[in-house]
């Protein structure tokens, strides 16, 4: 049976779907209720769709306009395990310094699609 992509890494797909899963929990367990962030936006049943669409845009001028529950498609662009926990808690090393709510910042393209400002209106 051929496969449905062959270019598609499943391996990393899973671990940034679990590792989006992780930070929602680590998240809504931890961070909220001590008050150390005020909003948690979860892609809880969202990952793994959103993960393996950006391994399809490694195009030079692939970009993407994703949403306030995208972190999976972040991660899946380049976005690191740390700079997404310090955008939630406002920190340095941050994407944007800290200046942000961890939702609404940009991510210049690290292999995959470049993420123009995500839109946090609901």
């Amino acid at each position: 049976m051929k496969p449905i992509h062959p270019g598609f890494d499943w391996r990393e797909a899973a671990r940034l779907a679990l590792v989006s899963r992780m930070i929602d929990e680590l998240e809504e367990n931890e961070l909220v209720p001590q008050g150390h962030i005020n909003y948690q936006f979860s892609a809880r049943g969202h990952e793994l769709g959103q993960v393996l669409i950006c391994q399809l845009l490694t195009h030079p001028h692939d970009a993407a306009c994703a949403y306030y529950r995208s972190r999976p498609f972040a991660l899946g662009c380049g976005l690191t395990i740390e700079e997404a926990i310090a955008s939630d808690m406002a920190r340095v090393g941050s994407i944007n310094g800290g200046r942000d709510i961890g939702v609404v910042w940009n991510l210049p393209r690290r292999g995959r699609a470049m993420l123009l400002p995500l839109a946090a209106d609901v």
